[in-house]
């Protein structure tokens, strides 16, 4: 059996594997991935090119125009389990193929620089009198009073508005904004019970209580938002209030994202749960859960499909995850959570990548990733990433 997985394996590497074959190892997988065998420490780097070589197989599959709709989250399902039937297999496996050798040429780092790491739990909130606070040096415990709130920030990095007195003239209502710089992302909970996760390079303009018969925020870039059910007061977001197609997204109680940085060109809304409505000018659309609305901001035209809610929401859960994703969308956002100025070095338009990457990874291992593709290929320099095809 083990010389038959083996073969498996090896053809699995060459591209040669029968889905008949595939399907066999991978049931093997699942009879095996409990196992517990250590790799020993003066084989290391075959351990990973063995794993780099599966990811690179795994890659073009993902990116092969025959491949089936639906069938990326398998393949890359399978990514994790046909790595792990390597590490399974351990020594005998290094022994089986001495022929593996390094193939890869990891994202090139300019000097003795060095790697520049995931951003994190970063954000400034800006009070209703301009004072601002940089969240990650703030105490623990009650960090300031805004009108009939008070504002605390919990051991686990969040923010949290509570209501300390009735308020209910809307010349009552003070106004603060949560700002999350590149590197940087934040979750905080609004004053009515209203969750919201805000992405790097974002900003939520919200009023510290919700007096009165509406509850209204402004954004700008990414968030996520889980509001707290409240039928007698709609809750409404307003995107790019300043450019010149803003967007509205109304709801009573339910759970989406909206992804509006300026610098993309379309305005997107995916529905997880409840129902929303999207207004930006004359066009509007009223989505159900696993639909989303994208937004055109130059023609303002707004279009319903079926949505991706797990790729939507993957930032909030700490990974990356590209659907056949093109190479400059894939750029922003990691200029977004590394902080990282993106240069272009030749022509990489209509070149696309699919799969799924940690955020938590550093920036040239994340790098490392994408150029297994064979689809681009980085040289990181500072903090500037220079992108050749």
């Amino acid at each position: 059996m083990k010389d038959n997985i083996y073969y498996l394996i090896e053809k699995y590497l060459a591209g040669t594997i029968t889905p008949a074959e595939e399907e066999q190892l991978m049931a093997w997988y699942q009879d095996h991935n409990q196992t517990d065998v250590e790799w020993p420490a003066e084989n290391a780097d075959e351990e990973e090119q063995v794993r780099l070589r599966m990811l690179l197989r795994l890659n073009q599959q993902i990116n092969n125009p025959a491949t089936k709709p639906g069938t990326t989250r398998r393949l890359w399902y399978y990514l994790s389990a046909a790595a792990s039937v390597l590490l399974i297999l351990g020594l005998t496996t290094y022994f089986y193929y001495p022929q593996i050798h390094r193939s890869t040429h990891p994202a090139a780092i300019a000097g003795d620089i060095k790697d520049i790491g995931p951003g994190g739990n970063k954000a400034i909130l800006t009070l209703a009198n301009g004072d601002k606070i940089v969240l990650e040096e703030a105490k623990n415990g009650l960090i300031s009073q805004q009108g009939n709130a008070s504002v605390n920030k919990t051991g686990s990095g969040s923010l949290i508005y509570n209501q300390e007195a009735a308020g209910s003239s809307a010349a009552s209502i003070v106004y603060n904004t949560l700002s999350t710089p590149y590197g940087g992302q934040y979750q905080m909970t609004l004053q009515d019970g209203t969750k919201v996760w805000l992405n790097a390079g974002s900003s939520l303009r919200f009023p510290a209580s919700f007096p009165g018969n509406e509850r209204n925020v402004t954004l700008t870039g990414e968030a996520y938002f889980e509001v707290a059910k409240d039928k007698a007061r709609p809750f409404f977001v307003t995107v790019n209030a300043g450019s010149g197609a803003p967007m509205t997204v109304r709801v009573l109680g339910t759970h989406f994202n909206i992804n509006a940085y300026p610098d993309d060109q379309h305005n997107i809304v995916t529905l997880l749960e409840g129902a929303v409505k999207v207004d930006c000018g004359g066009a509007n659309a009223l989505l159900a859960p696993g639909k989303e609305a994208i937004l055109n901001r130059t023609s303002g035209k707004i279009n319903i499909k079926e949505g991706d809610t797990e790729g939507a929401i993957a930032w909030k859960n700490g990974y990356f995850l590209f659907e056949n994703e093109k190479v400059e969308s894939i750029m922003r956002q990691i200029s977004r959570w590394y902080n990282v100025e993106i240069i272009y070095q030749g022509d990489v338009s209509g070149k696309a990548i699919g799969g799924s990457l940690s955020r938590s990874k550093n920036v040239s291992e994340v790098l490392n990733m994408l150029e297994l593709t064979g689809t681009v290929h980085f040289k990181i320099n500072g903090r500037r990433i220079t992108v050749m095809p």
